[in-house]
């Protein structure tokens, strides 16, 4: 977490590379996530969501998540990324050009009985 709270890109994906535990916590709970969110480091965030098994919605002992965390240290712009990563599944928000997929809704009968 040392790497990622100082904001050395290279760094941290240098250690991602290597394997390191994306979803550890340390003795407070908190994680990579938490801390990029916390110091308000925009491309580790993004770098840390686009791995596969990074798990954004864990908390740590103050039920903090790496939303809550970001949001309350003022990165509306971090906050708007974990988000769509939680609720859309990446880490961008959908553009305008994108039109969400319909969904599909259960056809309902009129039967009367």
């Amino acid at each position: 977490m040392l790497a990622v709270s100082h904001g050395k890109v290279k760094t941290t994906r240098l250690l991602l590379e290597c394997g390191a535990d994306l979803n550890i916590q340390d003795e407070e709970g908190s994680t990579a996530l938490m801390c990029a969110a916390e110091h308000g480091h925009k491309e580790i965030v993004k770098l840390l969501l686009a791995q596969p098994d990074i798990d954004a919605s864990l908390s740590d002992c103050d039920s903090s998540t790496a939303l809550s965390i970001a949001v309350e240290n003022g990165h509306r712009d971090i906050g708007v990324l974990i988000y769509a990563h939680l609720n859309y599944g990446r880490s961008e928000p959908a553009t305008s050009k994108e039109s969400p997929k319909p969904v599909a809704t259960p056809k309902v009968e009129n039967t009367i009985e």
